[in-house]
């Protein structure tokens, strides 16, 4: 894959990621995952061959002791880096996920229907993704916080939705401030009282005793 699909690649998966469990302060993760996602092609420019050590998932074991410090970059250095080793593996020739281990390319697909870098279906992917980035990226800044209040309150979207529900909230004190019901219960009364609204303007009150028929 080109890096520009390997960027947006890592972007869309750490924003998943972020949306599904709530992941606070993810806009430094952003930075961090879109980053080390070419990491593996940069360090495999001094290697014998474009796919070698660079390309192995045993790259995000450095990254765990990273999320003992901060667990947002941890979490983004390894969502970054195993989202270039998961978009390699539509490629042609794959990629060796397990180096050292072994220098096995592991692949999906046939291989006719893998991705060639550098190609329209390359572009294609990378459209694909930016596409799926939009409403991921809205979704995570409605929750995003800026010292303890929401982003949705510094755009106004907040106030808009309070005011319309301090709007419903009064018409319903105003429809209920005129009615007032006082009823004197006697011991040996036993019955049924029924409030019927009949109109905006008019609402009848129906007692029946509970002997009565119907």
């Amino acid at each position: 894959m080109k890096w520009y699909t390997h960027i947006i690649g890592a972007i869309v998966f750490f924003l998943l990621f972020a949306c599904l469990t709530g992941l606070n302060q993810w806009l430094i993760g952003l930075v961090f995952a879109g980053w080390i996602s070419v990491l593996p092609d940069l360090l495999d420019m001094f290697a014998p061959k474009h796919k070698s050590f660079g390309h192995s998932i045993f790259l995000v074991l450095p990254c765990l002791i990273v999320c003992l410090f901060n667990v947002t970059i941890g979490i983004a250095l390894i969502i970054g880096l195993m989202s270039h080793t998961i978009l390699d593996i539509l490629t042609t020739n794959g990629t060796p996920a397990l180096t050292p281990l072994t220098k096995t390319n592991f692949a999906i697909l046939y291989r006719k229907r893998r991705i060639r870098t550098g190609t329209n279906q390359d572009k294609a992917l990378f459209i694909t993704l930016v596409f799926l980035l939009i409403p991921i990226l809205f979704f995570n800044i409605g929750t995003l916080q800026i010292n303890g209040t929401s982003v949705n309150s510094f755009l106004g979207f907040h106030s808009l939705v309070t005011g319309k529900m301090n709007e419903t909230d009064k018409n319903v004190e105003k429809i209920n401030e005129n009615l007032n019901i006082n009823l004197k219960i006697s011991q040996d009364m036993n019955g049924i009282i029924k409030l019927e609204h009949v109109s905006d303007n008019e609402t009848s009150i129906l007692i029946k005793s509970n002997d009565s028929p119907g």
